[in-house]
């Protein structure tokens, strides 16, 4: 997760913007002076609780708030500093952070400078930092090492998943049909302690938690331990907790989501977690709250279409019980304006570095191939029109639209995130509702382009 360090009103408002184009992956933190969370209270709150800072604020006054208290741990999270009048934004710990890939997203997305020192990133530096808020990963073994040392040098790593999973674009050299003697990159929300490969816990998880008044310090976040333990799941696919009305409080949430990296907490009434059905009621605990079951039926309240994958399990004042989410595909339907990368809505950009796969007629892809991450699948459909004369040059056109739309719509049914691209506002690309989650991003409408601006090749009729 990124979070977001607002000093000030201004810095707030700049927030809220960052956070619009990032919704899934970053948080706001906001210093209140009047209080005891200052400037560097929130700071150092921030750099506590996510992978990746941004303070907004110049770099004198963010290296001031580091002085005044504010701990940046070795190993710990990168941090960005960046100014209030979108000048700079500038990397302070290492490449190794993910702070200059960090520096480089803010620069694409507000149009800010990039201001990267040092020396050219090692073989060892981390290629998944923009994976942050997405996914999770680990090494294990000497072949876990070996597979982020090829990933960082473009070399051949095999790509082997458990379950289809939204993710931005990979490394362009993960491959499932890399050579059986490649290092192993795998994508699970399992763990494998005895396999030399290297992970990556997309947040696919959901806990539900119930605690009474007599839970003991910590009882809660240990039963949640074990029983992940207990059923081979990674900690670091947890995405939320979920838990009865009333309860998103109890200090044994509380620090159980503390301790899980401050992840959410949701609340169901009991009225709607009784209607839930699940393996183990308690005629008990429904006298008591009102319904027969709180931890797995949160669980599955929070995972909308998943099922049970750890019943409950119980201790002598808590109970929890896990439940993956049905993996849902991610389709961005994005006007890109009149292809000029200057004239794209920050939002637009934000959904093209996002996406695995970008869909679209071939005047459109590429106008904005430069701007996709290395690794994002280019899918052009030739809409035939060079060859074509009169109406039939329209036909065409709409063929490919046709054929674009289709061709996202089956990709994002199938788990990935996908961007279905157009030339102009893109209110002519029409998608159908199904396994996946439709995000619109409207562009600004075609006009006729001045002498001086090369048009992009026709191809869209958006």
């Amino acid at each position: 997760m990124i979070g977001l360090v607002a000093l000030n009103g201004t810095g707030r408002l700049l927030a809220d913007e960052i956070h619009a184009a990032w919704p899934e992956t970053t948080r706001i933190h906001t210093a209140v002076a009047s209080a005891c969370f200052g400037p560097t209270e929130a700071l150092d709150y921030a750099l506590g609780r996510n992978d990746l800072v941004v303070c907004l604020a110049p770099v004198a006054a963010t290296a001031q708030l580091l002085i005044d208290g504010s701990h940046l741990r070795p190993g710990g999270p990168g941090l960005v500093s960046l100014d209030l009048n979108l000048r700079y934004a500038v990397p302070l710990t290492g490449r190794d952070s993910g702070a200059d890939e960090l520096a480089e997203e803010l620069a694409a997305l507000l149009g800010v400078r990039a201001v990267l020192t040092g020396s050219p990133p090692p073989a060892t530096a981390r290629p998944f930092a923009h994976l942050v808020g997405h996914a999770s990963t680990y090494t294990r073994g000497p072949r876990g090492s070996a597979a982020s040392r090829a990933l960082a040098e473009g070399r051949p790593v095999r790509l082997e998943s458990d379950l289809a999973y939204p993710l931005p674009a990979l490394p362009p050299s993960a491959r499932a049909d890399a050579p059986a003697d490649a290092p192993v990159l795998r994508v699970t929300d399992r763990t494998h302690p005895d396999e030399d490969v290297l992970l990556v816990h997309p947040r696919t998880l959901v806990v539900g938690v119930g605690a009474g008044g007599g839970a003991t310090d910590s009882e809660l976040m240990r039963l949640i331990t074990d029983t992940l333990a207990e059923h081979g799941l990674a900690r670091a696919s947890i995405a939320r907790l979920a838990t009865v009305a009333g309860k998103a409080d109890h200090p044994e949430v509380r620090w159980a989501a503390f301790c899980l990296g401050g992840v959410p907490v949701d609340e169901h009434p009991a009225a709607d977690l009784a209607a839930v059905a699940v393996p183990n009621p308690s005629d008990l605990v429904g006298a008591a709250v009102g319904t027969a079951s709180v931890a797995e039926a949160a669980a599955l309240a929070s995972a909308p279409g998943g099922e049970l994958v750890a019943t409950k399990r119980k201790s002598a004042a808590a109970t929890v019980a896990i439940a993956r989410a049905a993996v849902r595909g991610r389709l961005a339907v994005v006007g890109l304006g009149p292809g000029a990368h200057d004239l794209l809505v920050p939002r637009a950009l934000a959904e093209l570095r996002r996406a695995s796969a970008v869909v679209g007629a071939p005047g459109a892809v590429g106008a904005v191939a430069e701007l996709l991450r290395p690794g994002t699948r280019r899918i052009a459909t030739d809409d035939g029109a060079g060859a074509a004369t009169g109406a039939a040059v329209d036909l065409a056109v709409d063929l490919a639209v046709d054929m674009a739309v289709d061709l996202a719509v089956d990709l994002a049914a199938h788990g990935h995130a996908v961007a279905l691209v157009a030339l102009g506002d893109g209110a002519a690309l029409r998608v159908p509702p199904g396994a996946y989650d439709v995000h619109r991003v409207p562009g600004l409408p075609l006009q006729p382009l001045a002498p001086d601006v090369p048009a992009h090749p026709q191809g869209d009729p958006a």
